[in-house]
């Protein structure tokens, strides 16, 4: 009888162990998904002129903004990497610090960052965690630029 119930006992556990891989794979496969279709329509907007224009903010060209949308794509790219566990913590902190080496990427970060740390407040903790970093790295490039200028003069 006791046999039984330990069997009993591990195959409730394996079957809930299961239950919670399925559920954690089909939302990595929802984040694929949603990425996917929001880098084929950037793609689209940064490959026509007319819908750049149409999308872009009022107070900025649409050649800007295709080269801001550019550098959304690659912290898109960035998040989604963490996000699905191929960049650990350090890894992504890592290529944070390179990303924001960037010109177009601390542009857009000076821009919009707002906006995505408005997203992470009502997304995912992930989200919230490379904004983090994020943020960290643009401060730091930040402090590098100031410095390097005052030695300059």
């Amino acid at each position: 009888m006791k046999f039984e119930r330990v069997a009993l006992l591990a195959l409730t556990a394996l079957a809930g162990a299961c239950l919670v891989q399925r559920d954690r794979h089909h939302r990595q496969l929802l984040d694929v998904a949603t990425a996917d279709r929001q880098e084929r329509a950037m793609d689209r907007i940064m490959a026509n002129p007319e819908l750049a224009e149409a999308w872009k903010p009022d107070d900025m060209s649409a050649t800007k903004y295709v080269t801001l949308m550019s550098a959304n794509l690659a912290l898109g790219t960035h998040s989604l990497r963490h996000r699905l566990g191929v960049d650990s913590t350090p890894q992504m902190r890592f290529y944070a610090d390179l990303l924001m080496r960037t010109k177009c990427v601390r542009d857009y970060w000076q821009r919009f960052g707002s906006v995505r740390e408005s997203e992470a407040v009502h997304g995912e903790r992930h989200l919230g965690t490379v904004n983090d970093a994020l943020t960290v790295a643009y401060r730091s490039v930040q402090r590098e630029q100031k410095d390097s200028s005052a030695m300059a003069s």
